[in-house]
């Protein structure tokens, strides 16, 4: 076991680098190793037997559940029926008539369902979150409002300088935070990267 956690951690540590030297190089020189190329396909090669092999346990763990005939076994068999009548239907392809009536009549119904839901509970958040409690949640609800009342075309007639001052809310102190975030989300992504690629953290041998 512990040779195969060794191994592995070796071939990712390998694999990274090239792919990160080759894309290096490919910025200054061109494309002169040509080796990422040939490891990208390799792992959507390898990606697609995972999604295989997914699949098949999948089919597998809900089989079992049926013949076990446990309680709730009725979400196993429409589990199970969606699943086969989803890849009898697109045997086809994407752009079949199938594929699109699925996508039409049952895929985008259930998005715009949860659309719906994620609206409701948006609105819920927001009504706990505009209760003051200290000097941050008051400036929150302060410029939450501003904006809510410069979006209204009666907020002009409250204010001539309010969509202006909605639109400095927006454009200045919002998009600072959201490049902070984004900054920060990429340093985490350097720092995450780094430490698989020097066996730090080791996800492919859990």
């Amino acid at each position: 076991m512990k040779i195969g956690r060794v191994t592995a951690t070796v071939v990712a540590f390998v694999t990274g680098f090239l792919v990160l030297l080759d894309m290096a190089a490919q910025q200054s020189w061109g494309d002169i190793f040509g080796i990422s190329g040939l490891l990208v396909r390799w792992a959507t090669i390898i990606t697609t037997f995972a999604v295989l092999l997914g699949f098949v346990n999948v089919m597998t763990v809900h089989v079992s559940r049926l013949r076990s005939r446990k309680p709730c076994t009725i979400y196993s068999a429409v589990l199970l029926i969606s699943m086969l009548g989803t890849l009898l239907l697109g045997i086809g392809g994407p752009t079949s008539t199938n594929s699109q009536f699925i996508f039409n009549f049952i895929l985008q119904p259930l998005e715009a369902t949860f659309s719906a839901l994620l609206a409701l509970f948006i609105a819920t958040a927001a009504f706990r979150a505009f209760r003051i409690h200290d000097l941050e949640s008051f400036f929150f609800v302060l410029f939450a409002l501003i904006v809510l009342l410069g979006q209204l075309p009666l907020g002009i007639y409250l204010w001539s300088e309010l969509p202006m001052f909605k639109d400095w809310i927006l454009t200045v102190p919002t998009m600072a935070g959201i490049r902070g975030i984004l900054l920060g989300v990429a340093l985490g992504t350097i720092a995450s990267g780094l430490r698989i690629l020097l066996g730090i953290d080791r996800p492919y041998t859990d």
